[in-house]
């Protein structure tokens, strides 16, 4: 089993891709800044998943995989009238640009399963975090169009939507952390490997 990770050089996607080689599959990751180092990973290289051209090359050095989790993410805040378009689209770009990206190689690429890791915030809003709420509302409803559209393939997609998880990210935010990372990996483990085609086109909560 070939499990793809984006964005696990550190907490969730870290998390999951550990979760992975725990179990005994192969683990291909990345991250935007440079290669993840996690021993035991059978492939780790530097992408930004907001470029075609990295996403496609990601992919195609990795093989055919079984299972893709799309979990790189950023998180810029500021009130609205102070954030600038360049830090909208940079959001939108990594956030919901390079999901999409990642889940057309993927359907590309005949992966069995595909979870996209979302957030709470695709459920609410937030002062000064409109951009990545909105890139998480967007990922949802992502998500939710494929799995109709994997559903007669036999493709399996689902989201997962942390609460406040205790990683560098949270950090940057007022709230305290409720769960850790790997609560959120053991669910993306499960819905990788053991959950039911009953649950494509679930947006799973996971909020302590």
């Amino acid at each position: 089993m070939l499990c793809l990770v984006t964005g696990a050089s550190r907490g969730i996607g870290r998390a999951i891709a550990e979760s992975f080689l725990a179990a005994g599959a192969r683990v291909a990751i990345c991250a935007s800044s440079a290669a993840p180092q996690l021993p035991g990973a059978a492939l780790s290289v530097r992408c930004d998943v907001s470029d075609e051209e990295q996403v496609r090359r990601f992919f195609q050095e990795a093989g055919k995989p079984d299972c893709v989790v799309i979990n790189a993410g950023i998180l810029e805040r500021g009130p609205i009238e102070e954030f600038s378009a360049a830090q909208w689209d940079r959001v939108l770009g990594v956030n919901l640009r390079g999901a999409f990206l990642c889940a057309r190689e993927a359907f590309r690429a005949r992966a069995k399963r595909i979870v996209a890791i979302g957030s709470i915030s695709g459920t609410i809003g937030t002062a000064h975090s409109a951009a990545y709420n909105a890139s998480k509302w967007g990922l949802t409803g992502l998500i939710k169009s494929l799995a109709e559209e994997g559903r007669e393939r036999g493709i399996f997609c689902a989201a997962v939507l942390p609460g406040s998880v205790d990683t560098a990210m949270l950090k940057k935010t007022p709230f305290e952390p409720e769960i850790s990372p790997e609560d959120v990996a053991r669910v993306v483990t499960f819905l990788c490997t053991e959950a039911p085609f009953a649950m494509t086109g679930s947006a799973v909560e996971v909020f302590g």
